[in-house]
């Protein structure tokens, strides 16, 4: 029996790891979709209302051909997990969007994939215990490499746009903030369940925003709404979705290792897609923070 449990509990990981995975995938185009729509003129701001609301319907619809029965909408209850969780999610979508319509997007990317040092670190101070050596040169390069990944080719400063970073980091902080959320929400409650809770949360929190400025019609404008529709569902709906479920099979720290292939697909679609090539520094820089996040989620068992 210890055995059987040991396989299906390797078995169960394996899925999970394989479920953010193609998260990251999604999220990758997803991405590149949305700067394309801000290059036609949509902002985060409407852009991530729609995505918002589109996949809190998504995820209603879904929750109701899974039971099959209204059941859940009977003791419907968001407690203050579920509120923190929601506004993360709201908060970590806008400053991801505004940093990439203000950067190139492996850029905002790589910067917002700081997060799972983030989470190592909090683990850290949570449990009371100094980081080893190790841990802590791990986060120094994490450092240094993105300050070369935020560098600017050709030297020109007047092209670092700084108000475009600090989004970008505070991306990283809030990706953070919902990973550690979901993981402790999803303890009592299924994938579809978290995530439609957060998304109505987000979604109102955005159509409260908005309202004021009337509907954004340039969303469903003939030439934008399919990038709309595939943001919604696929980059935010289904990503989001299997991101949690395998949150619930490895650990938030484990999740956050899996979730940081984005950076890489995400520079190599954006590399064809609008040409946006790396330099030598930002490449030097993408390796040194995905190897940083790499060594402090493989050694956290060891060093934390």
């Amino acid at each position: 029996m210890a055995v059987a449990s040991k396989k299906e509990f390797r078995s169960s990981a394996l899925l999970g790891l394989g479920a953010i995975a193609l998260a990251a995938i999604l999220w990758a185009v997803g991405a590149n979709v949305a700067q394309g729509l801000f290059q036609s003129g949509i902002t985060p701001f409407e852009l991530v209302e729609a995505r918002a609301t589109i996949s809190a319907v998504g995820l209603g619809v879904l929750s109701g051909l899974q039971t099959r029965k209204l059941s859940i909408w009977k003791n419907f209850q968001i407690n203050g997990w579920i509120l923190m969780l929601g506004l993360a999610l709201a908060l970590v979508n806008f400053t991801y969007y505004f940093a990439i319509a203000r950067l190139e997007v492996a850029v905002a990317i790589v910067i917002q994939y700081t997060a799972p040092a983030l989470i190592v670190l909090w683990i850290a101070l949570t449990t009371r215990r100094l980081p080893s050596f190790s841990v802590g040169a791990a986060a120094t390069a994490a450092i240094v490499g993105v300050v070369l990944v935020a560098q600017v080719s050709g030297g020109d400063v007047s092209q670092l746009d700084t108000i475009g970073l600090g989004s970008a980091f505070l991306s990283a902080i809030l990706f953070a903030t919902y990973t550690l959320l979901a993981e402790r929400v999803g303890m009592a409650n299924d994938a579809v369940t978290v995530m439609l809770k957060g998304f109505i949360v987000a979604s109102l929190f955005w159509i409260a925003v908005q309202l004021p400025q009337g509907f954004p019609t340039s969303l469903i404008q003939a030439n934008n709404l399919l990038g709309v529709l595939f943001v919604g569902v696929g980059g935010t709906l289904l990503p989001f979705l299997f991101y949690c479920w395998g949150i619930q099979r490895v650990r938030a720290d484990r999740a956050a290792i899996a979730a940081t292939l984005e950076p890489a697909i995400a520079a190599v679609i954006a590399w064809f897609w609008f040409g946006q090539a790396l330099t030598p520094l930002q490449i030097l820089g993408s390796i040194l923070v995905l190897g940083a996040v790499l060594i402090l989620q493989l050694n956290q068992k060891a060093d934390l």
